[in-house]
């Protein structure tokens, strides 16, 4: 299955979004309700005890993001490093 994404990578919705695109995640989520309560579609909301990822740092939420993945294998260059102080 193809992934699609709806944000940015500064959090805002994308293209994929629709008439939301350009909007930050934290508006878009008031305008989607918006909308779904003008076309008569809204449901209500319902407490949710989900546990949301938070930065330590910043306290924002930690949106999910699929995003490539990367690895460097650093073994040859630990080893040359250790053989570099060892041995001078």
């Amino acid at each position: 299955l193809e992934f699609i994404t709806v944000l940015t990578a500064d959090g805002a919705i994308n293209g994929n979004g629709s008439e939301f695109e350009g909007l930050m995640r934290y508006d878009a989520r008031i305008a989607v309700e918006d909308a779904l309560k003008s076309k008569g579609l809204f449901q209500g909301k319902v407490p949710n005890k989900m546990r949301l990822g938070l930065c330590s740092r910043s306290g924002d939420v930690l949106e999910p993001m699929i995003t490539p993945q990367w690895y460097v294998n650093c073994d040859a260059m630990a080893k040359r490093a250790a053989d570099s102080v060892r041995n001078g």
